[in-house]
C-alpha cells in the first residue's frame, strides 16, 4: 500500500475545478457498483480543462471502461430496470415526505393563528390520508425490497462477468484514488478555492480509498457516504 500511495502521489492530476473533480470522482466510483449514468457532462468538463491536461490525456481510456461497463450491464435489462425502479421509488418517497411535511405545517399554522379555514383542514387531511399512507408505505418498504433484489442480481452479474468486473474495478479505483490525492494537493497548495466548509465534502460509494474521512453514512434517501479529504 505505501508503494501504491507513493506511485499515485507522484502522478497527480492538475485539478483546476474542485466541483468538477468531485463530480467526476463520484461518477467513476459509482460505475464500480453499476451506478450507471450518462457522462456527456464529464466529457465537457474534461475538454474545458477543469481536470488538467494529464487527466484529459487519460480520459479516452477511462471513458472506454465506462462505455464497456454500460454495454455489459445494458445486456442485463432486468438489472437496469431494478436500478431505475429503485431511483423512482426514492424520488416518490421524497415527494410524499415533502407533501406530508407541508400539510402538517399548514395545518399547524392554521390552528395556531385561528384562521377561518382551519376547521376545513381535518376534512382535507381525511381525503389525503389514504394516498399518504400508500405513499409512505411505498417510501419506507419499496426501496429496501428493491435494494435486496438489486443486490442479488448484481451478485449474479459479477459472477458472470468476473474477469471484466475485476479489471475494470481495479482500473477505476486507481483513477479515483489519484483524484483524491490530487484534490488534497490542490487544496494544500491553494490551487482550488474553498469558500465554505461544505466545499470539502465529497459523495462516494466505496471506502477502500486512502486520504478520506467519513463524516456522514448513507441514509434512507442517500445511498452514498459523505467524506472529506484528509488534509
Amino acid at each position: 500500500m505505501p508503494h501504491e500511495k507513493r506511485k499515485a502521489e507522484s502522478n497527480l492530476y492538475a485539478i483546476e475545478d474542485l466541483k468538477a473533480a468531485k463530480k467526476i470522482l463520484m461518477l467513476l466510483d459509482g460505475y464500480r457498483m453499476l451506478n450507471l449514468e450518462d457522462f456527456e457532462w464529464a466529457d465537457k468538463e474534461v475538454k474545458e480543462g477543469r481536470m488538467g491536461k494529464k487527466f484529459a490525456s487519460e480520459w479516452k481510456e477511462i471513458r472506454e471502461i465506462l462505455l464497456k461497463f454500460a454495454r455489459e450491464a445494458g445486456s442485463q435489462k432486468r438489472l437496469l430496470n431494478l436500478a431505475a425502479l429503485q431511483q423512482i421509488l426514492l424520488q416518490v418517497g421524497m415527494i410524499i415526505s415533502a407533501i406530508t411535511t407541508l400539510l402538517s405545517t399548514i395545518g399547524a399554522m392554521a390552528f395556531a393563528f385561528h384562521l377561518g379555514w382551519a376547521s376545513f383542514f381535518p376534512t382535507v387531511l381525511g381525503y389525503a390520508f389514504i394516498p399518504l399512507i400508500i405513499g409512505l408505505t411505498i417510501m419506507f418498504a419499496g426501496p429496501p425490497l428493491v435494494a435486496r433484489k438489486l443486490a442479488s442480481e448484481l451478485e449474479k452479474f459479477y459472477e458472470r462477468k468476473q474477469e471484466f468486473v475485476k479489471k475494470a474495478n481495479v482500473a477505476l479505483r486507481i483513477v479515483v484514488q489519484k483524484i483524491i490525492y490530487s484534490v488534497i494537493e490542490a487544496i494544500k497548495t491553494g490551487k482550488v478555492e474553498i469558500k465554505k466548509k461544505k466545499d470539502y465534502e465529497i459523495g462516494i460509494f466505496h471506502l477502500d480509498y486512502e486520504g478520506i474521512k467519513v463524516v456522514k453514512n448513507p441514509s434512507f434517501l442517500r445511498k452514498y457516504y459523505i467524506v472529506i479529504p484528509e488534509i
